[in-house]
C-alpha cells in the first residue's frame, strides 16, 4: 500500500494512511489528551504544512501563554507520555512525540538521522557517539521538511544529510539510549532489560548489540560481550565503536596480541569519521594539548570542510593558540555555512575578537 502523502501544486496534502496506534504501556503511546490538544492546536490550519508549524510553534510556546513549553534536557529519554506531562525532552523524545502527534492526525511522518550532526561525548567513563534523529515530512522530490529542536521547519535539503530510518530502528536506538542511562546510573538490570527491548525491536541492529555488549561487559560477563561485539561489527563494518570496545575488552583480559589488531582496525575505521576527531581536538583543547588539537580539528575539516560546528571548534582552538586572524576567518566561514537562522550568533564571537585585536582586522 502506498503511504506517501498526496502532493498538489507543490504543498504537502494530509494523507490518509493505515497506522497502529501504540499501546498505553507502548513508550510511544500519546496520552488522550495530549492529542486532544494537538488536534485544537492544529485544526483550523488549512494545509499539512501549515498544521506542522502550528503543531511545532505549540510545543515551544510557554506553558503561560497555551503552549507545551518544551525545553531541551539529555539527562534522560522520556517517553512521548512523559514529553508531554513534563515539557522536556532530548532529541529521540521529541521526535518521537512529533511522529506519534502528527501520526495521530493522519500526517505521514518519518523517523530519520541527521548525519551532519553527530558527535562524540564522553560521559564518566563511557565514551558515547550521540546520534541526531529528527522527524520527516517526505515530499519529494525535494521538499522535504525536518522538525528538529527548533520552533521553525527547515528544509532538509541545503542543511541536513539525513538518513530516513524504519521505525524498528529507530525504537532500537531509543531503549539503546535507555540502557546506557540505566548502566550510567548503576542499574545493571534495567540496562540489560532496555538494551534486550532495542534488540528485540531491530535485531539487526548494530548499535543494540554494541551497547548489549557494553552492558554484558560492565556485568563482567565478558564471552557474552564479546560475541555482542562481534555480532555488532558484522552487522556494520564501519561503526567504530564495537570495535574500540573489543579492543578494550581483549587487553583488559590480557589478550595483547588480538587488542592490537583491533586498535590498528579502529583507527582506520575511525580515521573517516569527522566526529570521532572533532571529539578528538575538544578533548585535547580542554586537556591543554593545543597541537593534537590543532591536528584533530584540521583532519575533520579535511573530510567535512563546510561543517559550522568544526569551524567553531577550529576558531577556538586557534583563539586558545593567539591567532586571532585564524579564529576570525575560521569564524566567517562557520557563519557563512550555518543554517541562515543561526548565522547571527557568530557575529558577536567576531565583533568580541576584534575588539580583543583593538579594532577591525584588516582583510
Amino acid at each position: 500500500m502506498d503511504l506517501r502523502p498526496l502532493i498538489v501544486a507543490g504543498l504537502l496534502g494530509v494523507a490518509a494512511q493505515v497506522w497502529a496506534a501504540p499501546a498505553p504501556e507502548d513508550p510511544f503511546f500519546l496520552p488522550p489528551d495530549a492529542k486532544a490538544y494537538i488536534l485544537k492546536a492544529t485544526g483550523s490550519a488549512p494545509t499539512t504544512q501549515t498544521k506542522l508549524q502550528d503543531l511545532l510553534q505549540a510545543l515551544f510556546q510557554k506553558r503561560s501563554e497555551g503552549g507545551l513549553g518544551l525545553v531541551y534536557d539529555n539527562t534522560r529519554t522520556r517517553t512521548v507520555g512523559e514529553v508531554w506531562t513534563e515539557g522536556k525532552a532530548n532529541c529521540l523524545s521529541m521526535t518521537a512525540f512529533f511522529v506519534s502527534a502528527c501520526r495521530a492526525i493522519g500526517i505521514h511522518e518519518e523517523y530519520a538521522e541527521a548525519l551532519n550532526t553527530n558527535h562524540w561525548r564522553k560521559a564518566g567513563g563511557i565514551v558515547r557517539f550521540e546520534r541526531h534523529v529528527v522527524a520527516l515530512t517526505p515530499a519529494p522530490p525535494r521538499n522535504d521538511l525536518i522538525a528538529d529542536f527548533v520552533p521553525e521547519l527547515r528544509k532538509r535539503y541545503g542543511t541536513y544529510k539525513v538518513v530516513v530510518l524504519p521505525e524498528s530502528r529507530f525504537r532500537a536506538l531509543f531503549y539503546s539510549n535507555r540502557a546506557v542511562e540505566r548502566l550510567t546510573e548503576g542499574d545493571m538490570e534495567g540496562a540489560r532489560e532496555q538494551a534486550q527491548l532495542s534488540l528485540d525491536a531491530d535485531p539487526k541492529s548494530s548499535v543494540g548489540w554494541n551497547i548489549l555488549g557494553v552492558v554484558l561487559a560492565s556485568g563482567a560477563d565478558l564471552p557474552k560481550a564479546e560475541e555482542a561485539y562481534r555480532r555488532a561489527m558484522e552487522l556494520d563494518h564501519r561503526d567504530g565503536a564495537p570495535i574500540g570496545n573489543m579492543e578494550a575488552l581483549l587487553r583488559n583480559t590480557g589478550r595483547a596480541e588480538e587488542a592490537q589488531r583491533y586498535r590498528v582496525l579502529g583507527e582506520t575505521v575511525r580515521k573517516k569519521d569527522p566526529y570521532f576527531h572533532a571529539y578528538l581536538a575538544e578533548e585535547a583543547l580542554v586537556e591543554g594539548d593545543l597541537g593534537e588539537a590543532q591536528t584533530r580539528i584540521r583532519s575533520a575539516l579535511k573530510i567535512l570542510p563546510k561543517d559550522p560546528d568544526f569551524l567553531l571548534l577550529a576558531a577556538r582552538v586557534r583563539l586558545a593558540t593567539g591567532d586571532l586572524d585564524g579564529a576570525i576567518r575560521s569564524l566567517e566561514d562557520a557563519r557563512k555555512y550555518a543554517d541562515p537562522a543561526e548565522q547571527e550568533r557568530y557575529n558577536s564571537k567576531i565583533e568580541g575578537i576584534q575588539g580583543m585585536k583593538g579594532g577591525k582586522v584588516e582583510r
